[in-house]
Formats: C-alpha cells, sequence, structure tokens
C-alpha cells in the first residue's frame, strides 16, 4: 500500500531541485511546484498500467483519486478501495468482502500527499527530454533520477500539460524491475471535499481486520 500511495502522489503533486544549468527544467518544474501549492484537495480519474520486468506480465486498471491536504486521501477502483484520514488507513476488498484497518504511518521511504504538497522531496536530479503530444494536449517531458543510489525509484518521467503546469502522465521504474505509468484523464481542483469523504464506512456484512 506504502508504494501504490507513493506513485499516485508523485503523479499528482511534484517537487523536484533540479541541477545547475538546466534552466529550463528548473523554470518548469518551479512552474508546477507554484501550480500545486495553490491546491487543497482535488479529483482526478488516471488509468494505471504496471509491467513486471522479470516474468512480462502485464496488467491495467481504472480508478479515481480524491486528495486532500492533511495525508487525507480515498482511491476507488472497481475491486478495492483504499482510504485515509491521514491517522486511520481502510483498505477494502470486492473479492474477499473484507476490510483491513491499520493505522496510517509515514517513515523514510514514503511519499505521501501531504509530504508532496509541502514542496518535498527535492531528491531527484531533472532533465529536460523534450515536447510530446498526448492526444491534444502538449506536454514537456522530464527525466528524474534519485540522488540516493538506495532510493526504491530507479526512474521518474513526467509528462507536464504547459497549459495548465499539471503532470499529464507519469512513468515510475523501481528496483524491482517493475515498471508503473500513470495517465491522468481529467482533474479538478479545490472542489470543497468534506472531511467526511477520507473516512471509510463499513458496509454491512463485511469482516473487518483490525490490524491496529
Amino acid at each position: 500500500m506504502r508504494t501504490f500511495v507513493a506513485l499516485l502522489a508523485l503523479i499528482l503533486c511534484v517537487s523536484f531541485s533540479p541541477t545547475r544549468g538546466e534552466e529550463t527544467a528548473r523554470e518548469v518544474l518551479e512552474r508546477v511546484k507554484m501550480k500545486y501549492e495553490s491546491i487543497d484537495d482535488a479529483q482526478l480519474r488516471f488509468s494505471q498500467r504496471t509491467r513486471f520486468e522479470m516474468t512480462n506480465v502485464e496488467q491495467y486498471v481504472t480508478g479515481t483519486l480524491f486528495l486532500k491536504k492533511g495525508n487525507k486521501y480515498r482511491v476507488e477502483f472497481d475491486e478495492q478501495t483504499i482510504v485515509t484520514n491521514g491517522q486511520t488507513v481502510w483498505s477494502y476488498s470486492v473479492s474477499t468482502n473484507q476490510v483491513l484497518i491499520d493505522n496510517f504511518k509515514l517513515d523514510g521511504r514514503s511519499i505521501s500527499p501531504e509530504k508532496i504538497l509541502a514542496g518535498a522531496p527535492a531528491d531527484f536530479y531533472s532533465t529536460l527530454v523534450g515536447k510530446e503530444k498526448l492526444g491534444k494536449t502538449e506536454t514537456i517531458r522530464l527525466k528524474l533520477i534519485p540522488k540516493d543510489d538506495q532510493s526504491f525509484i530507479r526512474s521518474l518521467k513526467l509528462w507536464v500539460d504547459e497549459s495548465s503546469w499539471l503532470i499529464k502522465k507519469a512513468e515510475i521504474s523501481d528496483v524491482s524491475g517493475k515498471q508503473t505509468e500513470y495517465f491522468v484523464k481529467d482533474i479538478e481542483v479545490n472542489i470543497g471535499l468534506q472531511d467526511s469523504h477520507f473516512t471509510y464506512q463499513i458496509p454491512e456484512g463485511v469482516e473487518v481486520v483490525d490490524l491496529r
């Protein structure tokens, strides 16, 4: 769950420190940072494609992410719902008819929505690759490599909508050989999401497993 949240957060809100001499990359990332500093909450629909290098298996899902400052998020898939209010995490699976409850935890490897919205992490070298059209959207493509050799992320590619300065697409490769691609279909920001949206209401008849 920690890895999944980290990757989703990276799509929505990113602020990195570029290397010296990369004036254009720095300008793009500063514009992205300024854009997201103005966001208190957001809702986006996305697709997720995951490829596993060792087995050559590919998985594809679509979902909706609700996000609010204060480490609050809600991710809805057809078969799973993950919700946290910043203190408790609920993970409901349709196939098992079971909800797991745990404490919300952050550690050194975690990249939470709150961390990103606060303007972190600054742990990557950045390079501007060029421009690319995604459908009708003109984007600026960036590649980021972690400064830390022990980082879980091997590389991160971002496609930034140059008209709105929102992240349109992200592609993350990790040390396990897994490559995950996220494509943002649409996004609404500052829509006034209520805190109650980030507390999961357990349906009647669902098995509860409390791990706290």
